[in-house]
This record gives C-alpha cells, sequence and structure tokens, in this order.
C-alpha cells in the first residue's frame, strides 16, 4: 500500500518523509522496509505516540524535521496521478463524485470553487459540492500550517473534537490565504479494509499462454517458426484492455530462455501489454497450487480455457 500511495506522485527532486509509531517500527522493522523499497530515498519520522489527527501527525511531523518551506500532505489510503508538485499557490487535490460509480461520500471533505478553481469554502463529510479532496494538500510555508493548527488547537472547543486538515485550510481561507482546487487523475480510494481487498481483487495477474493463445503456434526447429508467428487479434485486443484496467499480464511459454530476445521483440512489435516471461513451461496439463492468506478474503486463483477466436473472449475473460 505504501508503494501504490506514492505511485502517480511526480516527486521530481522532492523528498519523501513517511511518517510511522516507534511500536510499528520496533515490531516491523518499518525503517529497514522502507530503506530498501525506496532505496534510501524516503525519510523516516518515528512518533512515540498516537496522535489525535492528522492534522497533529503532520505537526509534529514538520517539527521533527524543523522544515519550514512548501511540503505536500498525502494520505497512506489512496492512490492519485498529478503533475508536477510544487506551483505558486496553495491547492486541495480533488476529483468530482461523478466520476465513480462506488464511493463512500460520507468519509470525504467537500470544496466549492468559481470558475478559475479558486476555492471559496471546504467542509468536512458535508457534500455542499460534487467535488471532493482526495486527501493531497499543497501549503507554500510550512509554518502558516502550523500556526494555523496551534490556533485551531488552542481554541475551547478543540480538545473535544478531530482538527481535519480541511478545518486547517478553512481557518486559514476566512483570513484571506487563497487555496486552489487541484484535479487529479486515476484516484483509488481504500480508506477502509473492504475497499482495499476489493483493489486487491479487481487488479488481477493475469497468466497467459503465450504459444497457441496470444500468437499463433510456432516451433523452434519446424515451420511456423516461433519468429513467424503472429498474434490472435481478439487476444490482444483482450489483453490491451485488461493492462489498460490496471491487471498485470504475466506471459507463460514453452519456448526455451534461448528464444528471450525474438519473443521480447514481437510481444513489443504486436503492441501486447509488457509483462513477465516464463520461459521452459512444458506442453501438459497446468495446475496452480495456491494458499489462502486472511488479507485475501477471496480464491487467488481461477483458470478458463478459450478458444482465441471467441467473438466473446474479452467479456467471458472479465467475468472470471
Amino acid at each position: 500500500m505504501i508503494h501504490w500511495a506514492v505511485s502517480g506522485l511526480n516527486l521530481g527532486n522532492a523528498e519523501l518523509v513517511i511518517t510511522i509509531l516507534k511500536e510499528h517500527e520496533e515490531k516491523f522493522q518499518v525503517s529497514a522496509g522502507i530503506a530498501k523499497l525506496f532505496g534510501g530515498r524516503a525519510r523516516l519520522v518515528v512518533l512515540e505516540t498516537p496522535t489525535g489527527s492528522q492534522s497533529e501527525t503532520v505537526a509534529k511531523t514538520l517539527d521533527q524535521l524543523q522544515y519550514d518551506g512548501p511540503f505536500l500532505i498525502k494520505d497512506s489510503d489512496n492512490t492519485f496521478e498529478i503533475g508536477t508538485l510544487q506551483r505558486d499557490y496553495n491547492y486541495v487535490c480533488v476529483d468530482s463524485l461523478n466520476n465513480f460509480d462506488e464511493i463512500n461520500p460520507r468519509n470525504k471533505s467537500y470544496v466549492a470553487s468559481d470558475h478559475t478553481g479558486l476555492i471559496n469554502n471546504i467542509r468536512e463529510k458535508s457534500v455542499i459540492s460534487d467535488t471532493f479532496s482526495v486527501g493531497g494538500y499543497f501549503f507554500r510555508s510550512a509554518q502558516v500550517f502550523l500556526d494555523a493548527y496551534a490556533a485551531l488547537r488552542n481554541q475551547p472547543e478543540s480538545p473535544k473534537r478531530e482538527i481535519y486538515v480541511s478545518d486547517i485550510i478553512g481557518h486559514l481561507l476566512v483570513r484571506g490565504v487563497s487555496f486552489y482546487a487541484e484535479k487529479v487523475n486515476h484516484y483509488h480510494d481504500w480508506g477502509t479494509i473492504h475497499e482495499w481487498r476489493k483493489f486487491l481483487h479487481d487488479n488481477a495477474a493475469v497468466f497467459v499462454a503465450l504459444d497457441g493463445f496470444v500468437f499463433e503456434r510456432g516451433y523452434r526447429y519446424f515451420e511456423p517458426k516461433f519468429e513467424n508467428v503472429k498474434p490472435h487479434a481478439g487476444v490482444l485486443q483482450a489483453l490491451i484492455k485488461l493492462a489498460a484496467d490496471g491487471n498485470s499480464i504475466v506471459y507463460l511459454s514453452v519456448r526455451d530462455a534461448a528464444e528471450s530476445e525474438i519473443t521480447h521483440r514481437q510481444i513489443r512489435e504486436a503492441g501486447l501489454p509488457e509483462g513477465t516471461i516464463v520461459f521452459g513451461c512444458p506442453s501438459a496439463r497446468w495446475k496452480f497450487l495456491t494458499a489462502p492468506h486472511p488479507v485475501l478474503p477471496f480464491a487467488t486463483f481461477a483458470a478458463l480455457e478459450l478458444s482465441p477466436d471467441d467473438p466473446e473472449i474479452c467479456e467471458k475473460i472479465a467475468s472470471v
């Protein structure tokens, strides 16, 4: 999830900061894992105890870093794509409810803006428009954020409720600080374990027979040779759609690894999705053995044998 959460960000020269709890560092050695995952690029901030809000987490992170420059707050339970992070203005990353069939509107914050994108109102868990925050907030100054957080924290009613980042922004809006709505692409939300599991379920690893299904059946020594076979048009379109929908493609081939260069070239020239190729698979009945796991509450394998010329191939693959 950590990998996916930042995968859509164009970090450029920006520093990636990940904040965790001390108990998780002690139990899972998170710092070592993060270093391997991001090649030492990420910086870790470890908090001694849990905080009362995301805003408090951010404030404590900034205090530990002793940082007073521009920064983006990014939720850890979703992913989205956005261009260059640093802008000449403050902004909230947003999307529209109209773009989604399944989304929980009750756990979002919503923004209202004018035709230029200038935000004039932001409300937590109150639907004031179809435009909602996707959990990305850019501040040109860390000190501005910290001052606003301190002001809200010192209000008499603040100990009784959570201080949201939307509260920070709302506080700044009424004091003349401008924020803009910044549209993102390819937003996916994993706000609950149910949504995360659904994401894993819907984004499959598709194992595909390369020889006889993706391409015409070929041979190493006889005609038609591997380098001369053509792809099946229906399978080509089905795999392109599968990859576009977020699925990973793994090709299984009876070819020897000596045909690796030819095979990779054929896949590129045919316009097929890139994917791992497993060479040396025998011509036999293929059986896949997997194990259940509590974080994967679904059957981890399903099989389908189809004619590559089946006119309903896309629909049948999608139904598995």
